[in-house]
């Protein structure tokens, strides 16, 4: 039996920019993937304004209309009881009802959250979503999570977490089946950092992972470990302050030069936009969250991280 193109369903309305910026990426996206299905999902009054362009795209974009639309700052659980026909809502249900591989939206985080944990199960491994990013470095990639998915964990949560990422790590990072894992925490020895995390330091060393133990900011860009574990409070102040030093650096004219030559040695790419695209996990479906102030290179390079994890998802048999 032949098998069906691969399909991502996007939440266009989602997101600090204008939402055509993001239909030029998919253009963009589906001109070199052209075996990609797309399911938009618009706001009615949107696609009444731009019609006409919605009535020009190619056969493998389809466009469904929503009642509602879900704005950055809207409380998540107001939207959840409200807004069950927004573009979100409809997107996730989507993944949820096997008519698409995964979802990517750059709307609203806590709403991405707390409707996907409405309509996809959640995993047996953990009981809080986490969203995931893979960092560059060197001599390898780091697998940083959670970065803003749930802000407060337990020790039993870190844990969770770090079993998590050790179970998805080999293949995000084809880093073999053996992880290394670490906690994130103010400094290395054992004594360091609050006491959640040193009660979920107290049960790694217990585990049956391998576990190095704390590690500390500077090696997040190292390969120090293949997964480091935090709460979402921290890794997101983590990943935002790394992003917003990458992005200082390229607005400085007189630091181009110092960017080309570093370049050269390392293979890292220091545009923050090309590393864009979390995967929320612990759900029964496949949700990528892309940044909300994305621009169109941006939301490009998130759309394909996700047309990558769909492909991996594949390779590994797990394709629903």
């Amino acid at each position: 039996m032949t098998q069906r193109n691969h399909v991502i369903a996007i939440d266009l309305m989602g997101g600090d920019d204008n939402p055509l910026t993001r239909l030029r990426a998919i253009q963009k996206l589906i001109q070199t993937k052209p075996h990609l299905q797309i399911q938009l999902f618009v706001g009615k009054s949107f696609h009444q304004e731009q019609k006409t362009i919605f009535q020009n795209l190619p056969d493998n974009i389809s466009v469904h209309l929503s009642d509602d639309v879900i704005l950055m700052d809207e409380s998540p659980l107001l939207a959840l009881r409200q807004k069950r026909n927004s573009s979100l809502s409809l997107a996730i249900q989507a993944v949820a009802e096997r008519k698409a591989d995964a979802v990517l939206t750059a709307g609203n985080s806590g709403a991405l959250v707390a409707f996907a944990k409405y309509w996809l199960k959640m995993d047996e491994v953990i009981e809080r979503p986490a969203l995931a990013t893979v960092l560059p470095g060197t001599p390898k990639p780091t697998l940083l999570l959670d970065i803003g998915a749930t802000l407060e964990y337990r020790a039993e949560d870190l844990f969770a977490l770090a079993e998590l990422g050790a179970k998805i790590a080999p293949d995000l990072l084809a880093c073999g089946t053996n992880p290394e894992v670490a906690l994130l925490n103010v400094g290395t020895e054992h004594i360091k950092g609050h006491d959640t995390v040193q009660q979920a330091d107290r049960l790694l060393q217990t585990s049956d992972l391998n576990y190095l133990g704390f590690c500390e900011g500077s090696h997040l860009f190292s390969g120090y470990a293949d997964v480091v574990c935090c709460d979402g409070f921290v890794g997101n102040i983590t990943l935002k302050a790394c992003e917003g030093l990458m992005k200082n650096l390229q607005n400085k004219q007189q630091l181009k030069w110092w960017q080309k030559w570093f370049c050269q040695f390392i293979d890292v790419n220091l545009n923050p936009a090309q590393y864009n695209g979390a995967l929320l996990l612990g759900l029964d479906g496949l949700v990528v969250k892309a940044h909300g102030n994305s621009d169109e290179e941006g939301f490009y390079h998130a759309l394909l991280r996700t047309a990558e994890y769909v492909n991996k998802r594949t390779i590994r048999g797990q394709q629903q």
